[in-house]
């Protein structure tokens, strides 16, 4: 029998376990393991080539079930490494056995994964991202029943090519903290060692893929809240630049900040969401600017390390950042990058020192009118929710007058004045209740934006030194770099505001282990605007060479056996309320009434 790492190489390389062409002796199938299983293991299972360990073969709904199975064993377990639960699942979709049937039926009828290359790859999605067939809450007690109409724009990209969408997985309540703290699930914790943070604000997401609960899931990122994530789960997340994704259907904190993107445990498993999430979208028009002939064909196409990879690549590592002068990182994570940054030398990169002292962290707009912009689409593409506006008093202090969205929001229709907020994100969301709920960004804003783009794109097409001289190479050349590294997170300072400043791209991956906390880190791959297939290909020579990625090791409940969708379900919601003296719905209207006073002075 072929040893299942040898199986597994013949299936990546679209080789057939039918037969040897040498001499026609048929080889045996190999094992199908689900921990550590990429969309290229689950079509070689598919196909016959990979069995189950009990000799019986895959289909989607086995590896639905299996999935599901291993989030009942693990995910509400307390775990040795931390005492804690990881709680990553708010809930899975009831509806995902009969979708995993009804692709099965697509496999059979076209004899294989047809047009549908990630076909029934099990996705966990962060419950921002809107779903026709399960509510999104944003985390948040005071959004239950929001219910939307149709699939988010990159949802439904993923629907299209064949993933299976097992759930929606749990985050910090509204995209607000970066902790991993709901007020629905309670806390998420680190699979690696649950007393640690799994970072957030896509928590849930970070944590449910590095415990192998799904193949891949999703995240937004406002200011680190995929890149962080990715780096502390031991995980490869892309933040695209603004405009590769569609922002539709997706909660927005702020949407000149704002992008979805995918999280997965490969580069390549990475590269094939990002096909299937990205794309032009009427609905967004930033995605306009990227349009569908200067997009590629496929991400996957930079899946070649002779092609695409590091030999000959001009590296920057951001020495200086504005006033930060720790961007490559400290301690651990510092260490990790550095050893990073020989590998990449080895695999003939250069590497140069990058000093950004004019970078400037800019916004625009305001986080009440993205808000309410978003329920207004939300309504008119037949979304149902008890909410309609961020606060209704602010509605009504405005007389009503909003510019861009519903002027019917009163009562219980503010989502603050539920007074089913957490108590840790209620000021925050008072402070977006404040802010003027017309306020588009302006000419100047988005001005700023363009400039800190510049600013930084200039700088990689003629480095310059730390004295501002023009750096050149060995043979007498300018040096242009195409790409730069630093830390994102938790050292190395406050470094997510340059892609979101920039709304230029990003990839993280792992570069090994805090062995003083068991935890992985990993590093940020930073590209030119829509230039991610430089970032997929460089990230994925070094993912190839390194091998960090390893998965925490966990103990299973022996109590899971008998749990159900719906029993499983129920006991999240409930996970809060038994927590706390008294359920969210009975909280002190003191507090949100505080709250109220302060908005309408």
């Amino acid at each position: 029998m072929l040893l299942p790492a040898l199986t597994l190489m013949l299936a990546a390389c679209g080789g057939s376990s039918s037969s040897n062409s040498d001499n026609d002796t048929a080889i045996e199938p190999g094992v199908f393991s689900l921990e550590e299983a990429t969309v290229a293991d689950i079509h070689a299972a598919f196909r016959g080539e990979l069995l189950q360990d009990n000799g019986e073969p895959l289909n989607c709904e086995a590896l639905a079930n299996l999935y599901i199975q291993r989030i009942f064993a693990y995910d509400k377990t307390p775990q040795p490494s931390g005492g804690l639960a990881i709680r990553s699942v708010l809930a899975i979709n009831p509806l995902a056995i009969e979708q995993a049937k009804a692709l099965d039926a697509l496999y059979a009828r076209d004899g294989g994964i047809g047009d549908r290359p990630i076909h029934c790859m099990p996705i966990l999605l962060k419950d921002n991202y809107d779903t026709y067939d399960y509510p999104s809450t944003q985390g948040s007690y005071s959004m239950l029943g929001h219910q939307a109409g149709v699939d988010a724009n990159s949802v439904a990209g993923l629907r299209k090519a064949g993933g299976l969408i097992l759930g929606k997985a749990n985050q910090d309540e509204f995209a607000f903290w970066t902790t991993g703290f709901s007020n629905r699930g309670i806390q998420v914790t680190n699979p690696y060692n649950t007393s640690q943070s799994p970072a957030g604000s896509s928590s849930g997401t970070g944590a449910a893929i590095a415990a192998n609960f799904a193949l891949g899931g999703t995240g937004s990122d406002t200011c680190q809240s995929i890149r962080h994530p990715s780096s502390v789960n031991g995980l490869v997340g892309i933040r695209p630049s603004l405009g590769v994704i569609s922002q539709h259907g997706i909660f927005p904190l702020s949407h000149q900040r704002d992008t979805g993107g995918p999280m997965t445990r490969t580069v390549s498993d990475a590269a094939l969401m990002l096909d299937a999430m990205a794309g032009v979208d009427f609905r967004d028009p930033k995605t306009l600017a990227f349009p569908s002939e200067l997009r590629p064909d496929s991400y996957t196409d930079f899946l070649d390390r002779g092609q695409h990879g590091l030999q000959g690549k001009n590296i920057g590592i951001v020495r200086q950042l504005g006033d930060n002068s720790e961007a490559a990182g400290t301690d651990a994570q510092g260490a990790l990058i550095a050893e990073a940054l020989s590998t990449m030398e080895a695999l003939g990169a250069t590497v140069y020192d990058v000093y950004l002292p004019g970078f400037e962290s800019k916004g625009a707009g305001s986080r009440h009118y993205d808000m309410n912009e978003y329920f207004v689409t939300f309504e008119a593409e037949g979304g149902n929710s008890p909410r309609a506006c961020v606060s209704s008093l602010a509605v009504a202090l405005a007389g009503g007058d909003v510019a861009h969205g519903r002027d019917i929001c009163e009562g219980l229709d503010g989502i603050i004045e539920t007074g089913r907020v957490g108590l840790r994100t209620a000021p925050l969301l008072a402070t977006v209740a404040v802010d003027d709920l017309n306020r588009a960004p302006t000419e100047e804003e988005l001005a700023d934006i363009i400039a800190m783009r510049e600013y930084t794109t200039q700088q990689m097409d003629t480095l310059l030194d730390e004295n501002g001289a023009q750096v050149f190479d060995n043979d007498g050349n300018p040096v242009r770099l195409d790409a730069l590294i630093l830390s994102p997170g938790p050292t190395g300072g406050r470094t997510c505001d340059f892609g979101s400043t920039t709304q230029m791209g990003s990839i993280v991956v792992p570069v090994g282990v805090d062995d003083s906390v068991g935890v992985p880190r990993g590093m940020e791959i930073f590209v030119r605007q829509f230039d991610e297939g430089t970032g997929i290909g460089i990230a994925y020579d070094y993912e190839q060479a390194s091998q960090h990625r390893r998965a925490p090791e966990l103990v299973a409940s022996p109590l899971s056996g008998n749990e159900t969708i719906s029993g499983f379900n129920a006991s999240v919601q409930q996970a809060l309320m038994d927590a706390a003296a008294v359920a969210p719905e009975d909280l002190p209207l003191e507090y949100y009434l505080e709250i109220l006073q302060g908005i309408g002075g």
